[in-house]
């Protein structure tokens, strides 16, 4: 049998076209088209890769060249068996196991499986490790940075009074140090926007931003706007921001390793995939504030009830939410929450 394939020169992408003549125990090769020999090779003397559809077979030769083939049969059970005449059941298996319909139905079924793994599980786990080892220096700059853009886009300084500002600057202190948490640099600061409304939000360096909408929601409750502030605590002291990127990056990662290079439907299915797992996670991070503000309520001289009512003037400004928006919303449903602060206060 004689079969055309490429030899690769050891350390070399440089290749020739080649001639195969193929004997029971051997094969000859030949250059083409001189027919000048260019080596005789045992199957003691050879290594190659498991048979993989109609992927052209490659031969590792014991001078370190690399022999690609197209195989037929006849050259693949050759290959595959091993000197003595007994057949490498590995590559066989490999080979079965592709054409089978029974296992490729079951990779079918497996695979979201194992992408709901990795997703729920497996990139949440790396997501925490990720954020012990970042450093506070580098979480400072980012903050610096990212509160600067900000400034210079959607946010403009507050327009509280000077005294309202003092008083709750030194409510927000007693807090900080109520709580005796391993952090270097807690602060808050005040921010007016039309963007953003009445919300909070806080940096990974423990900058805590009150938008002046908020303020003027809770009519300027030191107790609702307290209690915010430890959820808003909470974000930072479990380094949520840092494990979001983390998560992020990881699931932009393994959505493109599964589908590699698309385009169209594929990227607009990426994108809405990456939304939507995002936001799942963020709702995570979301509860996780949540218990850490019900949890230490009591030692900043608040109580769950404080959260709830925080909470119910903040669904007081939001419009009820759809379906679509329930499954979108990286907050879980301000109801729920509530619910959950008066259990606790009940508890209690």
């Amino acid at each position: 049998m004689i079969y055309t394939g490429k030899l690769y020169s050891a350390g070399s992408t440089v290749h020739q076209l080649v001639e195969l003549v193929l004997d029971d125990a051997y094969f000859t090769l030949h250059a083409i088209p001189e027919r000048t020999v260019l080596g005789v090779h045992t199957r003691e003397a050879i290594r190659t890769n498991s048979r993989v559809g109609n992927l052209p077979r490659e031969v590792a030769l014991s001078n370190g060249d690399m022999l690609s083939i197209h195989a037929d049969d006849t050259l693949h059970r050759w290959l595959d068996t091993k000197a003595g005449g007994k057949h490498n059941q590995r590559g066989w298996s490999l080979s079965s196991l592709e054409n089978s319909a029974k296992w490729a139905i079951a990779s079918v079924l497996l695979a979201p499986l194992m992408l709901v793994g990795i997703f729920k599980y497996v990139i949440p786990a790396m997501a925490i490790s990720f954020a012990s080892y970042v450093p506070y220096s580098l979480k400072d700059v980012a903050s610096r940075h990212t509160l600067a853009a900000l400034d210079r886009t959607i946010l403009n300084p507050t327009k509280l009074d000077e005294d309202v500002q003092q008083r709750l600057t030194q409510r927000f202190e007693s807090v900080f140090n109520a709580l005796h948490l391993d952090h270097p640099d807690f602060n808050t600061q005040f921010r007016y926007t039309d963007e953003m409304g009445a919300n909070a939000f806080a940096l990974p360096n423990g900058t805590i931003v009150f938008t002046d909408q908020l303020v003027a929601l809770v009519n300027n409750n030191e107790e609702q706007l307290s209690a915010i502030l430890l959820h808003e605590i909470g974000h930072v002291n479990e380094q949520h921001s840092m494990r979001l990127i983390a998560e992020t990056i990881a699931t932009t990662v393994v959505i493109t390793y599964f589908f590699g290079d698309v385009s169209g439907v594929f990227e607009t299915f990426m994108g809405a995939s990456n939304t939507l797992i995002n936001n799942q996670f963020s709702q995570k991070l979301e509860t996780e504030a949540d218990d850490f503000a019900l949890e230490h309520a009591n030692a900043a001289g608040l109580t769950p009830e404080d959260f709830a009512n925080a909470l119910e003037s903040l669904a007081s400004a939001s419009p009820e939410e759809s379906d679509i928006n329930k499954l979108l919303s990286s907050h879980p449903m301000l109801k729920e929450r509530i619910e959950k602060a008066r259990a606790a206060q009940s508890s209690e």
